[in-house]
């Protein structure tokens, strides 16, 4: 079974999430969209996870998603979202990932974060901000 961590971060959060479900998903392969771009049909699973500015998900993975719409479909899916207004998750997640989508995923999750200007320093504890318990369930659910 091959698993796809892709993703897109703009202050690094994503990165620190996929880093964290990468070692509790052995053998997967982790891509950012912005340096490379990934031949889903080589996966079985794919979860795509990303930032979150004004209430959208980073252009990267809304343009992925658009362009990719049903082939991901035919994949098992888990998506997330590092985002430090958790109020607001409904409603980012509802703007950002269609209905379908949405409904076929096998997990869906927010995993906290920080703003742009809060952004842990090198040195500084990296996921700080972030649940890393919700990301380490979020990794189980996936793979069962």
């Amino acid at each position: 079974m091959a698993v796809l961590l892709l993703y897109a971060t703009k202050t690094g959060a994503s990165t620190q999430c996929v880093n964290v479900i990468a070692a509790e998903i052995p053998n997967c392969t982790i891509c950012n969209i912005e340096m490379e771009k990934p031949a889903i049909e080589d996966y079985d699973r794919i979860i795509l996870g990303a930032g979150v500015r004004d209430g959208k998900i980073y252009k990267p993975i809304r343009d992925f998603i658009k362009k990719n719409h049903q082939e991901l479909l035919t994949k098992k899916m888990g998506y997330f979202i590092c985002n430090e207004k958790p109020k607001e998750t409904e409603e980012i997640l509802e703007r950002n990932i269609p209905a379908d989508l949405k409904q076929a995923a096998i997990c869906i999750e927010s995993f906290g974060g920080y703003k742009a200007y809060k952004a842990p320093k090198e040195g500084e504890d990296q996921l700080k901000g972030i649940f890393v318990d919700r990301v380490k369930a979020f990794a189980e659910a996936f793979m069962k």
